[in-house]
C-alpha cells in the first residue's frame, strides 16, 4: 500500500506503480511522484536477510521538472551507488548495525524478502511502500527429501510436467541451496537442492564424500513423475562447480552442466582439522578420487595479515606449478555428455575460477567435445556470483567450516551486473539444451 505525506517540497509525494510483489530476479521500476521540481529527496531501502541481519541503502536524487524521481532513468546526486541503475538501491545495500554479514547468508531460505522503501526530505519521511521479493513463484511445490539417506529439497513448477530438471550442489560451506532451486522451479525446471555435508545426519566436513551418494540422488530424480529423465542437468558453485563437472564426467545421464566459479581440478577435503586438505574430498567404491595436493601450494610465505581477509588465489596459483600433479587431478570434462556453461569472476580471490574455466574450455576443445560449450568471464567480479539483485557490497566473510576470514574479491557494482547478466544466460542455455532438445545428442 502506498502512503503519502506532506512536507516542504512535496504536495503529494508517493511511490507510483511500483510492483508490490515480484520474483527476486526481476528488474523493477521505482518511481516517486508528487514532488516539487528540484526538490532533493533521499530514497532509503531497508531489508532483513534470512540470517536476521539488517541491510540498508540510501541515495539522494533531485526531482525533475515534473516533480518526479525515476530510478530507472536518473542517477543519484550522492549516496550508496553511482550512475543510472534501476536496481542500484538493492545491490548497494550494506549491513545495518552490528553483526557479521556474510554474502552467502543473505538468501538461505525460500521465505519472501520484504524491502521497505522510504522517501525522505530533510530527514522527514514523505512516502513509503514495501516490496515483496519471491524466490518461489506462485504454484511452485516444495518437498523435503529424506529417502535412502538423502538430505535434499525438491522443487517442482506448477503443472504435471514432465519438466527438465537440475541437481544443485552447494560449495565448501555445505548445506542446501534452496533459494536457487526455487528460482529454477519458478522458470519451469524441477530442481533438487542436494546437501552432501553439514546437514542432518550427513558428515560435518567435506572429506571422503562418496560419489555413490549423488548416484542415489540422481536415481531419485529420474524416478520422479514430474521429471523428464532424459533432460537432466547438474550445477553448483565453487567446490559444487568442481563436483558438478566431476559428476557429469562420470554419469552420462547429465545432459548439461552449469559450473559456477568452478575448478578444473579435483582438490582435497575441507574441514577435519589441519590435514583436511591432504585427504580426498570425494571417493568412489571406497577409493579416494585423485586430487591435487601440492607442497608448493602450502607455503608459509602466504599468511593473512591480522584483521584482513585472506585471499587464497595466490596459493592455488602456486599449486598449479606442479604440472604432473595437476595432470593427474584434472577432471576429464571431455567425457561430459552435453554442453558445459562455466561462469567465473576475473577478480576471484578464493581461487582462480577464470583460469580454471579456461582450462576446462581448452580441454573440451582439445578433445573435440561435440557440444557448444561456453565460458562467461566477468571483469571486476569475485567468487560469489549468485542470484541477481541481492546486496554485493560484502566481499569477505568468515568461512562456515574453517572459520577463516576469507576474501571473495570483486567490486560491488561489477559483481551485481555479472549476476544480472549471467542468470538469464543460464536459463537460455538450459532452455536451448534441455527444454528445446529433440533427442539428438548434438542438437
Amino acid at each position: 500500500m502506498n502512503q503519502s505525506g506532506h512536507h516542504t517540497g512535496t504536495a503529494r509525494a508517493r511511490f507510483e506503480d511500483v510492483p508490490v510483489v515480484s520474483l527476486s530476479d526481476e528488474t523493477i521500476q521505482v518511481r516517486l511522484t508528487g514532488l516539487a521540481p528540484g526538490t532533493t529527496v533521499t530514497v532509503r531501502a531497508r531489508m532483513d536477510d534470512d540470517s536476521g541481519g539488517g541491510w540498508e541503502s540510501a541515495s539522494n536524487y533531485s526531482a525533475d521538472a515534473g516533480g518526479t524521481v525515476d530510478l530507472s532513468s536518473q542517477a543519484p546526486d550522492s549516496g550508496s551507488y553511482e550512475g543510472v541503475d534501476p536496481m542500484g538501491f538493492l545491490w548497494s545495500m550494506t549491513p545495518a548495525g552490528p553483526g557479521s554479514a556474510s554474502p552467502l547468508g543473505i538468501k538461505s531460505t525460500v521465505r519472501p524478502t520484504i524491502i521497505n522503501l522510504t522517501a525522505e526530505i530533510a530527514g522527514q519521511p514523505v512516502a513509503q511502500t514495501s516490496l515483496t521479493r519471491l524466490v518461489a513463484a506462485p504454484g511452485v511445490r516444495r518437498t523435503e527429501v529424506r529417502d535412502d539417506g538423502l538430505h535434499a529439497t525438491f522443487f517442482a513448477p506448477p503443472g504435471a510436467g514432465p519438466f527438465p530438471a537440475i541437481m544443485l550442489l552447494s560449495g565448501s560451506g555445505g548445506g542446501l541451496s534452496e533459494p536457487q532451486a526455487a528460482l529454477y522451479a519458478s522458470h519451469g525446471y524441477c530442481a533438487l537442492a542436494l546437501a552432501y555435508f553439514r546437514a542432518g545426519d550427513l558428515p560435518t566436513d567435506l572429506i571422503r564424500i562418496p560419489l555413490e551418494y549423488f548416484e542415489t540422488g540422481l536415481a531419485w530424480l529420474e524416478n520422479r513423475p514430474e521429471v523428464d529423465a532424459e533432460k537432466l542437468a547438474v550445477g553448483g558453485g565453487s567446490r559444487g562447480g568442481e563436483l558438478s563437472l566431476l559428476l557429469a564426467s562420470r554419469y552420462p545421464q547429465f545432459k548439461a552442466v552449469i559450473a559456477n566459479v568452478p575448478s578444473a581440478i579435483v582438490y582435497g577435503g575441507v574441514g577435519g582439522g589441519d590435514d583436511g586438505h591432504a585427504q580426498p574430498a570425494w571417493t568412489y567404491r571406497g577409493e579416494g578420487i585423485p586430487f591435487l595436493y601440492s607442497r608448493r601450494g602450502q607455503s608459509d610465505e602466504y599468511q593473512a595479515e591480522e584483521g584482513k581477509p585472506f585471499a587464497l588465489t595466490p596459493i592455488f596459483l602456486r599449486g598449479l606449478e606442479d604440472e604432473e600433479a595437476v595432470r593427474q587431478a584434472a577432471i576429464p570434462v571431455e567425457q561430459i555428455n552435453g554442453p558445459v556453461l562455466a561462469i567465473s569472476g576475473k577478480d576471484d580471490a578464493m581461487w582462480p575460477s577464470s583460469l580454471y574455466s579456461e582450462m576446462v574450455m581448452e580441454r573440451l576443445t582439445e578433445h573435440q567435445h561435440p557440444w557448444p560449450d561456453q565460458h562467461l568471464a566477468y571483469e571486476g567480479t569475485g567468487h560469489v556470483i549468485g542470484q541477481p539483485w541481492l546486496p554485493t557490497t560484502v566481499t569477505a566473510s568468515s568461512h562456515p567450516v574453517t572459520k577463516t576470514f576469507f576474501a571473495y574479491g570483486g567490486e560491488p557494482k561489477a559483481s551485481a551486473h555479472a549476476r544480472a547478466d549471467a542468470w538469464p544466460k543460464i536459463l537460455a542455455f538450459l532452455d536451448t539444451h534441455l527444454k528445446d532438445r529433440s533427442g539428438d545428442a548434438h542438437s
